[in-house]
């Protein structure tokens, strides 16, 4: 996992090809004015997901793994927390379907807890369970965030 913000983030290329092509297209910032939806970057090998919406209470979110991609999350409007955690810590709820497999959340845990502001970004790779979009305190919040996901 890597966590940094969006000025930093070409301090990680040469870690795959399919991630400099990520962090390229994040670096260049043709996303600001993107609507919720699917962008190809790089056919299916890098593309990114605009998603809008309110986060969530933590009991009803759950962890997850990606086996094919890597996910690059960066918020872009409002703050979220993102925990992780290794995924070899959780037992699998929801076998592997396509390049999602989901995760039950331990009574005690012990993860990373990401505080996601604008262009604050979370690399996970497939070894990293995370659970995103969990509201900070009480209240649910709109975000806008970009999920690029690139082949290994």
């Amino acid at each position: 996992m890597i966590v940094t913000m969006l000025s930093a983030l070409s301090r990680y290329r040469g870690l795959s090809k399919n991630l400099d092509i990520a962090f390229d297209w994040l670096s260049q910032k043709s996303w600001k004015n993107l609507t919720a939806g699917k962008y190809p970057i790089q056919g299916d090998q890098v593309f990114a997901l605009v998603q809008e919406y309110e986060t969530k209470d933590p009991a009803v979110c759950r962890f997850e793994t990606h086996r094919k991609y890597i996910d690059i999350q960066m918020m872009v409007e409002g703050e979220e927390i993102i925990e992780s955690i290794p995924a070899a810590f959780l037992k699998s709820v929801e076998p592997y379907v396509f390049d999602i497999e989901y995760y039950s959340v331990p009574v005690v845990h012990r993860a990373c807890s990401l505080a996601m502001n604008p262009e604050c970004c979370a690399v996970f790779f497939p070894e990293d369970a995370h659970r995103p979009g969990l509201r900070m305190g009480t209240e649910s919040r709109l975000v806008k965030k970009i999920v690029v996901k690139a082949t290994l």
